[in-house]
């Protein structure tokens, strides 16, 4: 696969060979809305309903306080330091990973989490407990901010055991992912999105944002490169053949109807 546009974590896979016959362009500026990708798309809103709680020396009262209503993840304080605990996701040809980030409130990239395993390891080294969540259900509505029209979504709470766990997307909401022509999306909450038609743009689509993201910890760098050059190579549709461009004005004056002796001379008598 040869892609075209910025750098990744994923490149090194090139090293590996390459076919020339795919190519992944990696060089636009293309992003999505969360309700493109939640409304339209139909990838369901995910919220991690656990995270880091305070080490057991700490009050019962603050314990509870941080393990209650996981909506958004509450802040913490790690060595007397405040951080936040944020959440960002990937949809990689056709599959969802999660991720969280361990951030300090005073800077802007933090610590990603890819797995429970290590997520646990690093609470167990700072004498942090790790509270599950639970899981639910739901819907929500977004709000158009042009047209103004309310667009229904489905919404989900997902258990810290589970949250780590990549989901790979099936049926209606595959085949939407297919049509959209995505091959990634990446949410990372540590960059500011744009604003396009008086809306947030969050989701970078076909960008090279993985690095940032710490992402190898998810998918090691062949691993990757091989699933995009298959997800591109086969499963997204393949572009139409480019329409022919004439530049040739005899055929150009011909495909107008003109004969071209006659069309532009005086009959005789005339």
């Amino acid at each position: 696969m040869r892609i075209i546009g910025g750098k990744d974590y994923y490149d090194a896979g090139a090293a590996w060979g390459q076919d020339e016959s795919v190519v992944f362009l990696r060089n636009g500026k293309r992003a999505l809305s969360d309700i493109q990708m939640h409304a339209e798309i139909g990838l369901p809103v995910y919220h991690c309903s656990g995270g880091l709680v305070p080490p057991v020396g700490e009050t019962n009262a603050a314990r509870k306080r941080a393990a209650q209503g996981y909506w958004s993840l509450r802040d913490i304080e790690i060595d007397g330091v405040l951080h936040r605990q944020r959440t960002g996701q990937v949809l990689l040809c056709g599959t969802l990973y999660r991720g969280l980030e361990l951030v300090r409130a005073d800077a802007s990239h933090g610590q990603w989490f890819w797995t429970h395993d290590a997520m646990d390891a690093f609470a167990r080294g700072h004498g942090f407990s790790l509270h599950d969540g639970d899981s639910r259900t739901g819907s929500m509505e977004f709000v158009h901010p042009l047209s103004r029209q309310r667009m229904p979504a489905r919404t989900e709470r997902v258990p810290l055991s589970r949250w780590f766990e990549p989901l790979v997307l099936e049926g209606l909401l595959r085949d939407a992912v297919v049509l959209a022509g995505i091959t990634i999306a990446s949410k990372d909450p540590s960059v500011r999105p744009p604003f396009i038609d008086d809306d947030q743009r969050p989701w970078a689509v076909d960008q090279p944002t993985l690095a940032a993201m710490d992402f190898a910890r998810a998918l090691d760098p062949f691993t990757a490169y091989q699933e995009i050059a298959m997800w591109v190579g086969g499963v997204l549709p393949a572009p139409g053949p480019k329409m022919v461009e004439i530049t040739d004005d005899k055929v150009k004056i011909a495909k107008a109807g003109f004969h071209h002796p006659t069309s532009f001379r005086r009959g005789k008598g005339e």
